[in-house]
């Protein structure tokens, strides 16, 4: 005991002469109804409040540091039931709530978590280094253990671990970044650690420029810092990453659901006009039978740069413009920058200075930057009335016709580069600098947006989409990858970014298929298609006088490869449809890391393996991503997995090299998968389904696997109030027993019938003892077929609506499968 105080003693008074100063040795510690509250002697506090029983937050306070605590990204209210097991040692005290316990030292402020039942401790401050201060700065240190893996941080390039690296936290505008470039232009200061097969998280609750170190320099910790704000951070236990992520998005907020219509294909480029262009375009998609749901606006749509105005040469009447164009299925979203120009006979701008709704310097001078209107003020998204200003006239732009809102530049972005870190911004009446809320400064404007799309139109599902961002910005608004580069590396990276984004709580993620920046080769834009084909969010988009990018754009074998992804996606629908609704209640990715799906195969951890990712669980897509690449090396992790393309099947935990033609996307089905499709149409809410057809493939990993297909209107938050359907596919194969259970879980949307075709895949030996709906059937009636070639049993049903079950049977071949 006396030896460990000397030694806290000692290291106080010996490296606090390298600038930073560490807390002095405990004066006592208190029991609190959630944790413990302990006071050191020289009056720095730590309280550590469990606010569930996998969350714990941690927070570290200076007597001489006012700064209230950041509330902005967080939704969930702690939880009151939390029950607490108390050890108290001479030594130390630990608090434990069964699954996992955290050990405060009585002699420093050094924590530790681990697991009672497997001995392992999954974190633990630095004993030497737990937390300090350099002036403003808060720090604390973590003992880095060999092996660990760290992900997350959102927009992040390079690998998805971030292991040896140190990166840097504040939105920036950067156009053409390339894999190195940091920061960029989101920040989420929550990260993933992986040690010893253990999944935990760690979010840092401050929103001024922050720093994470993850071994860079040196083998002995992993920390996090920030110029100013409180050390206010929590604590996410596992032990899987999925779990991991589920937490947090708990702790931040879910992805909001959005129109169905907004996973159809977008088209966009700065920019389209005038306003017979646009015509011009919308046409095209529909004469070229191209599916397409959304057409952009570019900065360009407005009079002098002005927010929420049109070009009245331009676009003499957008109204009608609109109305036209959403007759053919076309919604129009315009960009929306935060700069209003400073032009008092502007209604913007005399509103807003009438109101107090722009940031001003101390002396209460209202700041004045340069970006694309010349002059311009920026409104102060974090006062309350501001936002609702702003809101009011979103809603109004909303009544004449457009149908979603672009926020773009809301870095915020200025000309230099340079916002004044001086101004100050209302913050809730605390008057705080631009430190603090430089960060914030997006996560507020989509707020703005949205609420004030709900006030005016409270039944109807908002569309945003934003550039940048801060934890909890999928409660608000979708994101895309920012100002990306048509090249190559930047297909991969794109994958690995949006990835990132996926583990940092965003599902809801794009990048610019074809590249922001110059013009991709016609095979290397064929190539981005299929990725955009299949990700949550599905733009193109293009830079100021660079070439086209439309999908007919780069020859005409290469727009029949486009059409053919396109309308993929459209297939897609009712499964891309349900994995949303599905991240909007759990919080999980739509993308998904293989590591994420199987967190124990090292393989998937792999370099070579970053730009293969799982769509849901089910689906492992491995894109190519090269140009002249035709074939393509895949891993395949534990399982069987069928070839989409071929229908071969494989054994896992193998690399395998597969043919990648040019109108291919390589795509593997997972043991147990039931993926759902429809037929293609020219937009996503054009019509009803006419036939929903399943595609089984079950080798037999798991007892049942199950598809729950996800309808509603499409429209309205009136799936809030359990208006939606929600039908449960079941299928097995139990040694040649093969099931399939239709069971209607929800059915509270009064959802047309359809015609029902089921694709059993793999089916090695001719069917028999066939029953449907409980009754026997023969292979030659009508409704069914059997290709012994294809390996395929397929069913075709009048109505989905009345199929319950099937069951047949169909011996398994194991010489099929390939090794």
């Amino acid at each position: 005991m006396l030896s460990r105080l000397l030694l806290a003693l000692l290291i106080t008074t010996t490296i606090a002469q390298a600038n930073y100063k560490f807390a002095s040795p405990v004066a006592s510690i208190e029991s609190t109804e959630r944790g413990a509250l302990v006071t050191c002697t020289d009056g720095v506090t730590l309280e550590l409040k469990f606010f569930t029983p996998e969350i714990v937050r941690i927070t570290v306070v200076r007597p001489d540091d006012p700064e209230s605590l950041l509330g902005e990204a967080l939704v969930l209210a702690p939880d009151s039931g939390v029950l607490l097991n108390r050890t108290e040692e001479s030594d130390y005290i630990e608090l434990s709530t069964g699954k996992y316990t955290v050990r405060l030292d009585r002699d420093s402020l050094h924590l530790s978590w681990y697991i009672p039942s497997a001995g392992v401790t999954y974190l633990a401050d630095d004993p030497a280094m737990a937390y300090g201060f350099d002036g403003n700065e808060v720090r604390t240190w973590k003992k880095l253990a060999p092996g660990e893996k760290f992900f997350g941080l959102g927009l992040k390039g390079g690998g998805l671990d971030r292991r040896g690296r140190e990166l840097v936290l504040w939105n920036s505008d950067t156009p053409g970044y390339q894999d190195s470039s940091d920061p960029l232009y989101q920040s989420v200061p929550f990260y993933i650690g992986l040690r010893d097969g253990i999944a935990y998280g760690v979010f840092f609750n401050n929103s001024y420029k922050t720093r994470f170190n993850f071994g860079a320099g040196q083998q002995r910790y992993s920390s996090f810092a920030a110029e100013d704000g409180p050390m206010d951070y929590f604590v996410i236990f596992g032990p899987t990453i999925k779990e991991v992520v589920t937490r947090f998005t708990d702790l931040t907020g879910k992805m909001i659901l959005p129109p169905l219509w907004s996973l159809g294909y977008q088209q966009c480029r700065w920019s389209y006009y005038p306003e017979s262009e646009v015509r011009t375009l919308a046409q095209t998609f529909r004469d070229k039978d191209i599916p397409c749901d959304v057409i952009y606006l570019d900065i360009h749509h407005m009079d002098g740069y002005r927010v929420f105005t049109f070009d009245s040469t331009r676009f003499p009447d957008p109204e009608k413009l609109f109305s036209d164009l959403g007759k053919d299925g076309f919604k129009v979203i315009p960009i929306i920058d935060p700069g209003v120009k400073a032009d008092w006979e502007y209604f913007m701008a005399s509103e807003g200075l009438a109101g107090g709704h722009f940031v001003k310097f101390p002396d209460h001078s209202v700041h004045i930057g340069e970006v694309w209107p010349g002059q311009s003020y920026f409104p102060d998204y974090s006062n309350p009335k501001t936002r609702a200003w702003w809101g009011k006239h979103v809603a109004q732009f909303r009544k004449r016709g457009v149908r979603g809102f672009w926020n773009d530049m809301n870095e915020p972005a200025c000309w230099g580069q340079a916002f004044p870190l001086e101004t100050i911004f209302n913050d809730n009446g605390l008057n705080s600098s631009h430190k603090k809320m430089h960060n914030l400064y997006a996560l507020h404007m989509a707020q703005a947006t949205y609420e004030g799309l709900l006030k005016e139109f409270p039944n109807e599902r908002p569309f945003i989409l934003t550039r940048a961002g801060f934890a909890g910005m999928q409660r608000y608004a979708a994101a895309w990858t920012g100002d990306n580069v048509a090249s190559e590396d930047h297909l991969e990276l794109g994958i690995r970014l949006m990835l990132s984004m996926g583990l940092s709580g965003q599902p809801n993620i794009g990048m610019d298929i074809g590249g922001f920046m110059g013009t991709p080769s016609p095979e290397l834009f064929v190539r981005w298609m299929q990725v955009g084909a299949v990700s949550p969010f599905c733009r193109t988009h293009s830079h100021f006088g660079s070439n086209d990018k439309e999908p007919w754009s780069f020859g005409e074998n290469n727009e029949a490869i486009a059409r053919k992804f396109i309308k993929f996606r459209y297939e897609l629908l009712p499964t891309l449809y349900t994995l949303f609704q599905q991240a909007s209640v759990t919080g999980e990715p739509i993308w998904r890391p293989m590591f994420y799906e199987f967190q124990n195969d090292p393989k998937c951890y792999d370099w070579a393996y970053q730009q293969q990712f799982m769509l849901g669980e089910n689906i492992l897509v491995a894109p190519v991503t090269r140009v002249g690449q035709y074939t393509k090396k895949v891993y395949l992790p534990e399982g069987r997995w069928l070839d989409w393309n071929t229908k071969r099947v494989y054994d896992g935990n193998q690399e395998i090299i597969v043919d990648a033609h040019l109108d291919w996307l390589p795509m593997f089905l997972r043991d147990g998968a039931v993926i759902a499709r429809r037929e293609a149409q020219d937009y996503s809410d054009q019509s009803p389904m006419k036939e929903l057809t399943l595609d089984i493939y079950t080798y037999g990993r798991r007892s049942h696997s199950q598809f729950q297909h996800y309808e509603d209107d499409g429209t309205s938050v009136a799936y809030q109030d359990s208006a939606f359907n929600r039908t449960d596919y079941n299928a097995g194969n139990a040694e040649g027993f093969h099931q399939l259970f239709r069971y209607k879980h929800t059915a509270n949307y009064s959802a047309p019938d359809s015609k029902l075709t089921i694709r059993w895949w793999d089916v090695v030996k001719t069917p028999t003892d066939i029953m449907l709906n409980d009754k026997p059937i023969e292979l030659t009636d009508a409704r069914l077929l059997y290709d012994p070639d294809r390996k395929l049993f397929e069913i075709s049903l009048p109505s989905a609506h009345q199929f319950n079950k099937l069951e047949f049977m169909s011996q398994s071949q194991q010489l099929y499968y390939m090794k």
